[in-house]
C-alpha cells in the first residue's frame, strides 16, 4: 500500500479507538466496499442458503458502474467482488475492469473457484484483480464435495486454485484459501492446515453461522451446532501442526476464537471494526446494514454519499460497533487485530504459555 493509504488506515483505527472510549457517535467512513454482484450461485453448499432462491432484479451493468463512480468519489480504497458466485454474472469482468479504470486500486475476488479456468483467470487479472479468497471446505473430494453439493467440485477448485498460486509471484497476488468451520468438517481442521502448507497458501477460517443474510436456513442452523469436545480435540491436534510449522496458518488468537464463536456468537466485549470498515452493497442495490443486519437504503433511491452521511446510517453503525446486534463472527480476525491483547496472547502462545484446545 502507498503511504497515504497507510495513513488513512491508521487514521481509521485511531478513530475506532476514539469511538470506543470517548465519542460513541463518531462517524467513521468506510474504506472498503463489499459488492455482491449476484446472490445466485453455481453450487449447492449445505452451509449457505443463497442457492435456495433465484434472486432477480439485480443491478444492471450500468447501475453497477454508477455505483463504482460514486465509490471513487468517496475515496474507497478497495472493492471486494463477492456473491453468491460473482463469476456467474456475464458482465462480472466488465464491472471489475471498470472499477480499475475508474481508479480503485485494490480489487479483490471471493469465489468458489469453479469458473476460474486459466482463460478466465487471465481475464480477471487483466481486469486488475490482485487479491483472491477461494473456498475449500475439506481436505479431499469426499468432504468438500459433500459440503459443496457437487461431485468433482474439489478437483476443479484445487486445479484452479493452483493456477492462481502459479501466478502469485508474477502479479504480486494475495491468495487465501477459505475454510468454513462447521459440524461437518471440524475434525478435518488439522488436515486443511496441512493442505494449506503443502500449497503454500494462506489459510483463513470462516465460522459457520445462520445469522448472516445469505446463510439463514434451518440446515445451516444445524451445522453451526458444533460440539465443544469436537472443537477441543481438533484444536489440540491443530496445535501440533502449528508448533511444528506455523507458516501459512492463522495466528493463535484467531484459532482460539473458534470455541468462543460457537458458544457465544455475539462476543459483545469485542467491538465490531468490520461493520465500520465495509460498506455493503447488495445485488439489488440495498445498501447499509452489515453481515447480520439487513440494509434499509437502496442505491436506486439515494446516492451513496447521502446514505453514509445520514443520521440513520450513523446511528445504525454506532449500534453495530457496540455489538448491539444478532452477532455473526464475520471477519472476527479484523476485530481481534486492532486490540493490543491479541498480540500479547500470540506472544504468550509462542512462549508456551497459551495452548489451543486447553485454555482457548
Amino acid at each position: 500500500m502507498k503511504i497515504h493509504e497507510n495513513v488513512r488506515l491508521a487514521t481509521f483505527f485511531a478513530q475506532l479507538a476514539v469511538k470506543q472510549r470517548v465519542a460513541p457517535r463518531l462517524g467513521v467512513r468506510p474504506l472498503v466496499s463489499e459488492l455482491f454482484l449476484t446472490e445466485n450461485c453455481n453450487l449447492r453448499c449445505v452451509s449457505c442458503s443463497c442457492w435456495l432462491d433465484n434472486t432477480k432484479g439485480e443491478l444492471t451493468t450500468d447501475e453497477w458502474k454508477d455505483v463504482l463512480r460514486q465509490l471513487v468519489r468517496l475515496r474507497i480504497l478497495k472493492a471486494n467482488f463477492t456473491g453468491g458466485e460473482p463469476l456467474i454474472r456475464p458482465d462480472a469482468l466488465e464491472i471489475m475492469a471498470y472499477a480499475h479504470e475508474q481508479g480503485i486500486r485494490h480489487l479483490h475476488l471471493n469465489t468458489n473457484g469453479i469458473r476460474l479456468t486459466p482463460a478466465m483467470l487471465t481475464k480477471v487479472l487483466d481486469a486488475g484483480v490482485r487479491s483472491f479468497n477461494i473456498s475449500v471446505d475439506g481436505p479431499n473430494g469426499l468432504v468438500h464435495d459433500r459440503i459443496r453439493g457437487r461431485l468433482g467440485a474439489f478437483q476443479t477448485t484445487m486445479e484452479h486454485l493452483r493456477g492462481v498460486i502459479d501466478q502469485r509471484e508474477r502479479y504480486g497476488l494475495k491468495v487465501r484459501m477459505n475454510f468454513t468451520v462447521m459440524r461437518e468438517n471440524i475434525e478435518y481442521l488439522p488436515d486443511i492446515a496441512r493442505l494449506a502448507q503443502e500449497l503454500r497458501v494462506r489459510l483463513y477460517l470462516n465460522l459457520a453461522t445462520d445469522q448472516t443474510f445469505l446463510f439463514r436456513a434451518p440446515k445451516v442452523a444445524e451445522l453451526k451446532q458444533v460440539d465443544a469436545d469436537d472443537i477441543t480435540a481438533a484444536l489440540g491436534r491443530l496445535e501440533e501442526v502449528m508448533r511444528s510449522d506455523g507458516r501459512w496458518l492463522p495466528r493463535y488468537s484467531d484459532m482460539s476464537y473458534i470455541p468462543r464463536h460457537f458458544s457465544d456468537i455475539v462476543q459483545r466485549d469485542i467491538p465490531c471494526a468490520e461493520s465500520q470498515l465495509k460498506l455493503m452493497i447488495h445485488s439489488r442495490g440495498e445498501i447499509g446494514g452489515c453481515w447480520g443486519h439487513d440494509p434499509t437504503f437502496n442505491v436506486r433511491e439515494r446516492r451513496i454519499s447521502e446514505v453514509i452521511e445520514s443520521e440513520e446510517y450513523r446511528e445504525e453503525h454506532a449500534r453495530l460497533f457496540r455489538k448491539e446486534c444478532v452477532g455473526c463472527g464475520s471477519n472476527y480476525s479484523l476485530n481481534l487485530r486492532w486490540r493490543p491483547t491479541t498480540y500479547v496472547n500470540d506472544l504468550m502462545w509462542r512462549a508456551g504459555r497459551r495452548h489451543l484446545g486447553k485454555d482457548a
